[in-house]
């Protein structure tokens, strides 16, 4: 995955683009997230695709992945941030310019069905992207930790060593490994595996996190990763947030049941993903997991 372009961080009074690549926001949600941003001292710009509504998505293919091309080649918008998730950011994939994205680096934030789009900015783009709260989701925008986590990210200031907040890291698989920190929402990672934006794990830090999914199907998605090829290729494994997904000794005994085999260090608890408090995390940057010292560390 080397080399990748870390995006300069915001200064005060930038242009972002809000877009919605996925599903469409309501404008209950829209107007706060706008807020949100202007509070943080930056220009919102709000793209068509958040005013656009086809069914489920925000708009219509072409229209939603012009928003994303459009903001990136734009040398006034200094960060692009999705405005919530849903469904449809794989649709986009085939739409993106990549020599135009690449050319122009900036921050990209988002996570859930924005999977995809790391994925691609990552591998395609060599561009280190961000994992955050989306200011569209109340939860996040309105939870102090989540809300300066993400205001961090902006700034270009993000911790280097990545701990628990409520409750310690905790290990499930000894060991120690380095690679390029990827991943992101488990179920949205298995939708793609043989398609050709399946997630290249070949020695990486592979970060999961789910919601609302019983453990079968979390079950069902590891298999997937397993069958296709990506659990076996991962360096170490990091574990977020499984919000509303079982019981932590349920879903505990699930994980050491699927990675211990895999002979490769493990940790959980990190508090990122679908909950609040939730940090932020660099996709593309290399990390460092330390099974055995409980720790991780960010080492560019």
């Amino acid at each position: 995955m080397y080399p990748m372009t870390m995006p300069p961080p915001l200064r005060q009074g930038d242009r972002v683009a809000l877009v919605a690549p996925c599903s469409p926001p309501d404008p209950e949600q829209l107007a706060p997230a706008v807020d949100f941003i202007r509070e943080l001292g930056y220009t919102p710009e709000i793209y068509p695709s958040c005013r656009c509504r086809k069914q489920y998505l925000a708009g219509d293919d072409l229209t939603r992945a012009a928003d994303l091309n459009r903001a990136f080649a734009d040398p006034w918008v200094k960060a692009v941030i999705a405005v919530r998730g849903g469904y449809g950011s794989a649709r986009l994939i085939s739409y993106l310019d990549a020599a135009a994205i690449s050319s122009h680096p900036k921050l990209f934030c988002g996570y859930s069905d924005v999977t995809v789009l790391h994925g691609f900015l990552n591998e395609r783009c060599r561009l280190i992207t961000f994992h955050t709260p989306m200011p569209g989701i109340a939860e996040m925008r309105e939870d102090s930790r989540s809300r300066e986590a993400f205001a961090a990210i902006l700034r270009g200031d993000f911790p280097h060593t990545l701990l628990g907040w409520d409750e310690p890291l905790r290990r499930l698989c000894p060991g120690r490994a380095g690679g390029i920190l990827t991943g992101g929402n488990l179920t949205v990672l298995a939708s793609t595996v043989g398609t050709p934006y399946q997630r290249d794990t070949d020695g990486c830090i592979l970060f999961l996190e789910d919601v609302n999914e019983k453990p079968y199907a979390i079950d069902r998605a590891l298999l997937q990763l397993r069958d296709g090829g990506l659990l076996g290729r991962c360096a170490g494994i990091l574990l977020g947030t499984w919000r509303n997904c079982g019981s932590s000794d349920e879903m505990e005994k699930l994980f050491r049941e699927w990675f211990a085999p895999l002979g490769i260090p493990v940790l959980s608890g990190i508090p990122c993903g679908h909950s609040a408090p939730s940090m932020s995390l660099p996709l593309g940057m290399k990390v460092i997991l330390d099974a055995d010292s409980v720790t991780v560390r960010l080492v560019g």
